[in-house]
């Protein structure tokens, strides 16, 4: 088991899986565990899907053309490596997996992430997302203001029209990114069961 293991501080990763530093490499670049028993790089991507990502990039290229973003339609990454160096080890049968924390709510509240109130209910900054992005206590992602993203686009659509119904501020929130972080963050605890098509980062 690597020396770095035993540092057991839960992480939220930008491609919002949680984990724990796994192992450092000799140039210092971190190698982390998810929980679901997968080597990562510190923006939270796998081995494989950054040797997809390094093979579209060099097909561009040879074709005289800019690279593409990295993540497409799932979501982009901030992720910018070069190497898969250290993602490739195979986990010892002693290497046990961090836990998932009760919530992704209640890990916030944890790390003290920035908090505002939405009417009357705690609400706690996520970090990585655009906006700023807000989870509630009940699991509903908002901007500053409570306004949810289906409200915000409803406004969009109606050119910006004043109405009472809509919400006023000028926030925009981008949709979460359908990557496999968003699995990871299981709902548990907290209202029980997610709601229908809830995405379970929603905790």
């Amino acid at each position: 088991m690597p020396a770095a293991q035993e540092q057991t501080c839960t992480l939220l990763l930008p491609s919002m899986q949680f984990a724990t530093l796994y192992s450092v490499q000799p140039d210092g670049k971190q190698i982390f565990i998810t929980t679901a028993g997968k080597l990562v790089c510190p923006h939270g991507e796998c081995s494989g899907t950054i040797c997809h990502w390094l093979r579209e990039e060099r097909a561009a290229r040879d074709k005289g053309l800019p690279p593409p973003p990295r993540g497409g339609s799932r979501g982009l990454s901030i992720c910018d490596c070069q190497s898969t160096e250290g993602l490739n080890g195979k986990l010892g049968a002693e290497t046990k997996p961090p836990s998932l924390p009760p919530s992704l709510f209640e890990f916030l509240v944890q790390q003290n992430s920035e908090v505002v109130l939405v009417k009357g209910r705690e609400a706690r900054r996520v970090p990585y997302l655009s906006g700023p992005t807000f989870l509630t206590s009940t699991g509903r992602l908002c901007c500053r203001h409570g306004a949810s993203r289906r409200s915000l686009i409803n406004r969009e659509k109606a050119g910006n029209r004043p109405s009472s119904r809509l919400p006023s501020c000028g926030c925009v929130l981008k949709p979460l990114p359908v990557r496999a972080g968003c699995v990871s963050v299981q709902k548990r605890g907290r209202g029980g069961c997610a709601k229908e098509n809830q995405s379970p980062l929603l905790a």
